[in-house]
Parts: C-alpha cells; sequence; structure tokens
C-alpha cells in the first residue's frame, strides 16, 4: 500500500501554468503532474523536530548536530520502523551538511520515499535529504531549493576559494552525485551564492528534461520500468507532443497509474520491519 495523502486533482493546479505559451503546452502538462502527484497537505503547527506524521515521518526544521541520534532514537521505538521506511516528509530551510548526510545514509538503506508537502520547503542541507529517497515527491505549494555550501571553522567562515574550501565542496558534490543529483543541479548549486537560493521548479526541470531523474533514483526507475512499463513523463519529452482534450485525460490516467504501480513496487522493498531497520540502525 503506498502513503499518498488524499485530496485534490490534476485540474486544480492547471491555472498556475495558464500563462505559458502553448508550445510549452507539453511542458505544462508534466511540470503541473510534478508538482502534484500528491495532493493537498498541510504541515503541523509547532511539530516536533522529528515526529509522527501521516503514515510516515516528519522531520522539520534547521538541521543541527544531534539530529541524526534524535532521529535513530525516535525510530528505534517500535511504532516508527513502519513509518520511517514509508515516507519521510520534510519541511527544513537547511542546516549542518554533514548530519544531513548521515541521516541521508540512514535514508538512503531504507528504500523510503521522500515528501516535500504543500506549504512546506526543502533548502540547502536538506535537499540532500530529499534527494536519498528512492521515490520523491514534491506538493503543489511546496518548494526546492539549492545554493553553494556554507563552511565555517570555528566562528570565522571559510574562504570560497581556498583548497580547504574546495575539498569540502567536492565532498559533498561526490557525495550528492552518488545519489543521482543530475549534473544541472549541481552546477546551478556550485554557481549560486550561499547567501543566495536557486529555486528548482517544476517549469525548470521539465525545461531540462529532468522530471523523471529528480522523482526517482536511477536504479529503481529501471527496475519500475521492467516492472510498470516505460515512464511516461521519459517517453512524452521525447515525442514532445502537447496531448489534448481526450488524449491529455488519458495520458493523465497512465501516468498516475504508473506511479502508482512505481510505488507499490518500492513498498514491497521497503526496509521497515523492526529487525532489518535495527540492522541498519547498528552500522
Amino acid at each position: 500500500m503506498t502513503d499518498a495523502p488524499e485530496g485534490g486533482a490534476y485540474d486544480d493546479f492547471l491555472p498556475s501554468f495558464s500563462g505559458w505559451r502553448q508550445e510549452n503546452n507539453m511542458l505544462r502538462v508534466i511540470a503541473t503532474l510534478f508538482a502534484s502527484v500528491f495532493f493537498g497537505v498541510c504541515m503541523p503547527a509547532g511539530a516536533a523536530d522529528i515526529s509522527a506524521y501521516q503514515r510516515g515521518v516528519l522531520i522539520q526544521g534547521s538541521i543541527q548536530k544531534g539530529d541524526y541520534a534524535r532521529l535513530i532514537q525516535f525510530v528505534r521505538h517500535p511504532d516508527n520502523y513502519g513509518r520511517f521506511a514509508r515516507t519521510v516528509y520534510l519541511d527544513s530551510p537547511g542546516g549542518d551538511v554533514a548530519e544531513a548526510i548521515k541521516i541521508a545514509n540512514l535514508l538512503d538503506k531504507s528504500y523510503a520515499s521522500t515528501h516535500v508537502a504543500s506549504g512546506a520547503r526543502c533548502y540547502s542541507a536538506c535537499f540532500i535529504l530529499w534527494m536519498s529517497g528512492v521515490a520523491r515527491h514534491v506538493s503543489s505549494g511546496a518548494t526546492l531549493g539549492v545554493h553553494r555550501i556554507h563552511v565555517k571553522h570555528g566562528e570565522d567562515s571559510v574562504d570560497p576559494q581556498s583548497a580547504y574550501f574546495t575539498r569540502l565542496a567536492r565532498s559533498v558534490e561526490n557525495y550528492m552525485s552518488g545519489l543521482g543529483t543530475p549534473r544541472a543541479i549541481l552546477d546551478k548549486m556550485n554557481a549560486t551564492a550561499s547567501a543566495d537560493l536557486f529555486v528548482i521548479s517544476p517549469r525548470w526541470l521539465a525545461e531540462q528534461q529532468l522530471l523523471a531523474a529528480m522523482s526517482y533514483r536511477l536504479g529503481f526507475i529501471d527496475a519500475a520500468q521492467a516492472s510498470c512499463g516505460p515512464e511516461p513523463l521519459a517517453m512524452a519529452m521525447k515525442d514532445r507532443a502537447a496531448p489534448t482534450g481526450e488524449d491529455e485525460r488519458q495520458w493523465i490516467g497512465q501516468l498516475k497509474r504508473w506511479i502508482n504501480c512505481a510505488d507499490e513496487l518500492r513498498a514491497s522493498n521497503q526496509r521497515g520491519d523492526g529487525v532489518t531497520i535495527a540492522a541498519l540502525i547498528a552500522e
């Protein structure tokens, strides 16, 4: 069973893209679908940094040292094994990169999905967590953003031109590349000052033909296509033909069926039982 919140419909999100020119209709359709795979989730006010949410786990707020240990303590509770392996919801402005990588390693091995819900944001170090999901979702009204890492030595910021900064930045980039982060995203990250933010919009992803790559882990999407058939987003971008009328409705239905099939495949590989999660925690 997948962990998709209910509510909303595809047509509800069309107005936000209505200003696009007709020749961009395929990009409009695809980008809208990417932004509204799951619908209508609002983040709870005043939630704890790590808490049960929906049928998953919510990580909310700035990522700080010690958060990995708090997450481990949370996941060790028997009621939370399955939650962690289903979906990790994210709402964070970023924070400590090293701590984020520790959490991402555990999330990566758990075969969970990651989700930025409506009204939430996932910036900077949080983006590493999002990319560690097998399936990655962004609701309409949520935002993803990246920028260059900010390194401090004591109380002082490290010069981005220094050899020390370069080594750390390359290490982070290599880790993100291993998660399947597209080169275009890494280039935008490196080109954006740490005080600024590059917002990864659905439209930009569609134009760069990165929607499928950003939605699913590379190895997983191969397995999903073997089980569920060709991935509709990639096929549509190859054709460059915008469906209209009844064809559009049929294509949307096909895409949603493919997404459900892929999520069922992911769920069948979830490592949510107590023994397995305990082994991951002990590593």
